[in-house]
């Protein structure tokens, strides 16, 4: 009976448990603490120079954007839709005279269309731009206010109506006839932009 194990098998025995060993002390030893952490950092390396590249190539393209933007301030510095004035009070001085002088130009007989009030107040309205608003009150004829309204929409810079209501009344006596004519009492809210940014602001209304 033999206990010993043969001297071949003895040797590839000791040499088994060497490369065992050696696996180990490498896992261990050097892979978890070396080559790991160098697979780590050449990963974060890798993402990195990614975003180095996307970055780079974003930053060559800021020339053309700082033409873009050029050519949109300069379009929208010659914008003719919005009104030319620079500050509320004044965009409400311009836009009350311009209302003025179409209503005369399509009823020069203050019999026939006249605007009875005009008040403009600062909008709380969310708009990127400032917005001038004129509640407008006219006593008018049908006929001569279609040529109004046609005006203001169609007007340069751009105007805007909103909350019109017409009423049909009967009360003034025409000159030279006995008789009280029909006229209609129109109520809108004229409004355009100026390049202001409009901040939300309570209403505030004052005649010009």
């Amino acid at each position: 009976m033999q206990l010993l194990p043969k001297a071949e098998n003895g040797r590839f025995l000791a040499l088994l448990l060497a490369l065992i060993a050696a696996a180990l002390v490498y896992l261990f030893g050097v892979h978890w603490w070396f080559t790991e952490r160098h697979l780590v950092i050449a990963e974060e390396m890798a993402e990195l120079r990614e975003q180095y590249a996307r970055f780079k190539a974003k930053a060559d393209q800021k020339p053309l954007i700082d033409r873009q933007l050029a050519d949109v301030r300069e379009y929208e510095a010659g914008n003719p839709a919005f009104l030319p004035e620079g500050d509320f009070d004044s965009a409400a001085a311009g836009l009350t005279q311009r209302l003025k002088q179409i209503v005369a130009s399509h009823a020069p007989d203050p019999q026939r269309c006249q605007i009875i009030m005009n008040q403009y107040s600062r909008s709380t309205e969310p708009d990127p731009f400032e917005r001038v608003v004129i509640k407008v009150r006219l006593r008018c004829d049908l006929e001569p206010f279609a040529g109004i309204l046609y005006d203001l929409e169609s007007a340069s810079p751009v105007l805007f109506i909103e909350e019109l209501a017409i009423f049909r009344q009967q009360g003034y006596l025409v000159p030279g006839q006995n008789k009280l004519s029909n006229y209609l009492d129109i109520r809108f809210d004229l409004f355009g932009f100026i390049r202001k940014a409009g901040p939300a602001r309570s209403n505030e209304g004052r005649k010009p």
